[in-house]
């Protein structure tokens, strides 16, 4: 038996250039949870344990969700822990290869649970929402509340790298005083 289908959104986002970008009938709302271990003694975080639960409408196919979602969960942790655009006095990109620009990779990630949460969408084929790009959007800030709950220090700019988180847990010790 073979059989084909097709799905195409009503008119979304306006009529100006690029309107058509980022917009869904319906987005799929993420929660997450990350677990960590940190050494303030040398401010390296260690990733243990990452959660997330992501509504997905109807999922059509729960492979291909939880593998979006855990893609996710990867781009996110590389974006916390690893991606930082470097650059010289003049401007110039300083890693621009992929032997200096870091990203994660399988080694990198922790257990993942994902947990799919369905609910019926009027507006999405089948009463299905996107899963995907709008699962990475709570990974970032999972991962900082991860450090401030293990440490109480705050950091303000990606990526987590040793030397920031450990002048971090400095600051607010010093504060602490």
């Amino acid at each position: 038996m073979v059989g084909t289908g097709s799905y195409k959104p009503g008119n979304l986002g306006g009529k100006f250039k690029g309107a058509a970008v980022g917009t869904s009938p319906a987005y799929g709302p993420s929660a997450q949870v990350v677990e960590i271990t940190v050494d303030k003694g040398t401010g390296k975080i260690t990733i243990d344990q990452m959660t997330d639960a992501h509504d997905c409408g109807f999922a059509i196919n729960r492979t291909s969700v939880e593998a979006q979602m855990q893609g996710s969960l990867s781009m996110g942790l590389g974006e916390a822990m690893f991606e930082e655009v470097k650059f010289d006095d003049k401007g110039k990109i300083l890693n621009a290869n992929p032997g200096e620009y870091k990203i994660a990779t399988a080694l990198d990630m922790p257990n993942v649970d994902t947990i799919i949460v369905e609910s019926n969408e009027p507006n999405g084929p089948f009463g299905a929402k996107e899963v995907g790009e709008g699962a990475i959007m709570p990974t970032i800030p999972a991962i900082l509340n991860a450090l401030y709950d293990a440490t109480g220090a705050r950091v303000q700019e990606l990526p987590l790298t040793p030397e920031r988180v450990f002048k971090a847990i400095l600051e607010k010790e010093e504060k602490e005083k």
